[in-house]
């Protein structure tokens, strides 16, 4: 059955840091340590983002990685596609995983549509975003009562 692949989530949280900080370069260890994120399976992410054309590359120090396509453009299927062709070779995931029979191909090409039809853009762009409330994705408490303290710092 199709469904979002880790790597591809890891990527939406990458690019939505990304766009939160669109005016600097940010480097592969913030976005890690800020997004609670593996490095190792970040970076290689990160690496084929840049490839292709998603994200801009800076060496050096001061390196580090920022947007560089139109997230407009670049729909969660397709997203989900790139990250995953690296370990799996040429042939799209969604093509490998479509349901056999009956309701659950329905279901499949259902979800497909949904997916591509869903810019990135969507997800992770401030302003765009399709804002779900932490309650219902099985956030700790904690987390949402220290959230909720920092949005009413910064309010003030």
């Amino acid at each position: 059955m199709l469904r979002l692949s880790k790597k591809a989530d890891y990527a939406l949280i990458s690019l939505g840091y990304l766009a939160e900080h669109a005016e600097h370069v940010v480097p592969a260890r913030e976005i890690a340590e800020r997004c609670q994120l593996p490095l190792p399976l970040l970076m290689n992410i990160l690496k084929v983002l840049h490839q292709r054309g998603i994200l801009r590359s800076v060496r050096g120090a001061t390196g580090g990685y920022q947007l560089a396509g139109d997230l407009t453009r670049l729909s969660l299927l397709e997203l989900n596609d790139i990250v995953e062709r690296v370990e799996n070779g040429d042939e799209p995931t969604a093509a490998r995983r479509l349901a056999l029979h009956g309701p659950a191909q329905a279901l499949q090409y259902r979800l497909i549509r949904f997916m591509q039809e869903v810019s990135v853009a969507d997800l992770v762009l401030p302003g765009r975003r399709i804002d779900v409330p932490l309650e219902r994705v099985g956030v700790l408490k904690v987390k949402i009562e220290s959230s909720r303290q920092r949005v009413l710092a910064e309010a003030k």
